[in-house]
Formats: structure tokens, C-alpha cells, sequence
């Protein structure tokens, strides 16, 4: 992923120094908070552009999303003094040269990110095959490009990112202001997971599964157990299974250990994981990358 601010020279020209680099201070603050968030790697950075590297493209993407999301927040905050980035992502393998990464697919990536406009995230066909059926990211395809240095052309893809807050609300919609329809319906499956939720919250825990035919309502059912149990103030952590070869094993829970360990102190962690440490970081690397002081499974 390469990140760049748009009319950085502008910022300085127009600001001045010292309110110059306040905003830039905003902006990596915000992008240094994402990339911890998704568990990414830092490259380098040249100051008003980042090159940032991740083992999964869902997480890359999220982070991008991430990003323009918490520029556009800081902007609405600040009005005076907004910044505006641009950001480009793609996927395959790199060479390592120290604490850099080389290789045509990083020169596609940089490529790829000069297409792209200020609050643009711009993808490449692979990176979004590598993705499958991501239902809750929408992409609009830019058609094909040429990029600089490469002769075949590229199809891009822009990736939605805008909350509520950030598109303008038409004030004759029934819809409540997070854009979501009422929820309506399913009153015993929610009546049951709201036990379950409670039982939690004492104490107790336990497995709940849900199935049910594509398209039937399983992930807005989940969606919305999940925000009443944040609401009582419960610590929510999601992970995906994706139908995709190579995929590594136990994903979800990969994903959702990930999490926790970005957002939760250290030495919690390590004692909520208590003696299974070692088996946790078997199939979760960066436990062990954490905590390297664990003994061996």
C-alpha cells in the first residue's frame, strides 16, 4: 500500500510552517493508528507518503478504508485545515533488501497510487480477485490504464469508503442516520443470542452457530448481536473464513486474536492467554513475534 498526501507543497505555501506541520502530524497519527490497527508493516516514508506492507489484502484494504476515514473525521473537526491523501494498493511478491521492499509489483503499487485522485483508493484487478466476495467492501470499476513503465494495461478498481458522515443525507429518507433500514423480524434467533450476550456478561460463555441459505440474513443477524453487545460494553472481535485456495488455516481466529493483540496491553494479553501461549502462537505468528520469550508449543 502507498499512501500520498496530496498538495503537500500547497500546505506549507498556504499555512505556513508551523500550522504545516501540526496538519501533518494529524495525518500521520492517523495513518501510523491504522496500520497498527491491521497488524501492517511500515516500510518507509518520505514524509507526506507512506509505503506500508501486510500479509493479507483484506487487511490492506481495510486499512486504506481506515485511513480516508479518519482524514475525513480530522477534516470535519478541523475545517481549516484539512489534508487530503491518495492511496494505492496491489498484491504479489517482493524482493526484501534490508529493511526495504523491491520488485515490479512494489513499482505496480506506487504506479497504481499515482492514478488516483485526493479520497481516492485505487486497487488492482488481482488485489481484488485476491479479495473474493467481499460483501461488505464496494468497488466501481475504472476500466483499464496504462501505468508508467509497464506495457500491458491494468484494470483498477475504486474502493467505497464513505460513511454516512461523510455523503450528504437526503432528510426525506426513512433510513436512521448509520444508513442502515430498521431491523426488523427474527425476534426468537435475536431474543436467544441476546441471552447468550447476557450469559456472557455474567460469566458464562458460549458457542453460538448460525446457518441458513446465501443471502438469508445471517451476517446483518450477527451485525446487530454485535452492536448490542458493544452497547453493554462487551469487547467485540470479528475474523472471516474465505473460500480461496491457500487461505491459511483457522483464519477467523487468526483474525480476531490479531485484533486483540493491537488493541490491548501487552502484559493483559499475556495473561489471558494464560498456558495456551505457545499453542496460540503456533498458528498465530505474530504471538510469537509479540512474545518471543514463550517456550515452545
Amino acid at each position: 500500500m502507498f499512501t500520498d498526501v496530496v498538495g503537500s507543497v500547497d500546505l506549507r505555501q498556504h499555512h505556513g510552517e508551523t500550522v504545516a506541520h501540526q496538519i501533518m502530524s494529524a495525518h500521520d497519527a492517523v495513518v501510523r493508528g491504522q496500520i497498527a490497527e491491521h497488524a501492517g508493516q511500515e516500510i518507509k516514508t518520505t514524509g507526506d507518503s507512506f509505503m506500508v506492507a501486510f500479509d493479507s489484502a483484506r487487511k490492506a484494504v481495510e486499512c486504506a478504508v481506515g485511513i480516508q476515514r479518519g482524514l475525513a473525521s480530522h477534516n470535519r473537526g478541523h475545517p481549516r485545515q484539512t489534508v487530503t491523501v491518495r492511496i494505492g494498493l496491489h498484491t504479489g511478491e517482493a524482493i526484501r533488501s534490508g529493511q526495504d521492499l523491491l520488485g515490479s509489483n512494489i513499482d505496480a503499487a506506487a504506479r497504481i497510487m499515482a492514478r488516483a485522485e485526493g479520497e481516492q483508493i485505487l486497487v488492482s484487478d488481482i488485489l481484488k480477485a485476491v479479495l473474493g466476495a467481499a460483501k461488505d467492501l464496494g468497488f466501481t470499476d475504472r476500466k483499464r490504464v496504462r501505468l508508467k513503465g509497464f506495457t500491458e494495461r491494468w484494470r483498477l478498481w475504486e474502493v467505497a469508503w464513505r460513511t454516512p458522515q461523510d455523503t450528504p443525507v437526503d432528510k426525506s429518507s426513512p433510513e436512521p442516520a448509520d444508513g442502515r433500514t430498521p431491523y426488523v423480524g427474527r425476534s426468537e434467533e435475536r431474543a436467544s443470542l441476546r441471552r447468550l450476550v447476557e450469559r456472557a456478561t455474567a460469566g458464562t460463555g458460549a458457542l453460538a452457530l448460525i446457518a441458513g441459505e446465501a443471502g438469508l440474513g445471517k451476517t446483518r443477524l450477527v451485525e446487530e448481536t454485535a452492536r448490542e453487545a458493544r452497547a453493554r460494553g462487551m469487547f467485540v472481535v470479528h475474523g472471516q473464513c474465505r473460500d480461496m485456495e491457500g487461505a491459511p488455516p483457522y483464519l477467523p481466529f487468526v483474525e480476531a486474536i490479531e485484533y486483540g493483540l493491537t488493541v490491548t496491553a501487552h502484559e493483559v494479553f499475556k495473561s489471558a492467554m494464560g498456558e495456551s501461549g505457545p499453542e496460540i502462537a503456533r498458528f498465530v505468528p505474530k504471538v510469537r513475534l509479540t512474545f518471543p520469550d514463550l517456550p515452545p508449543p
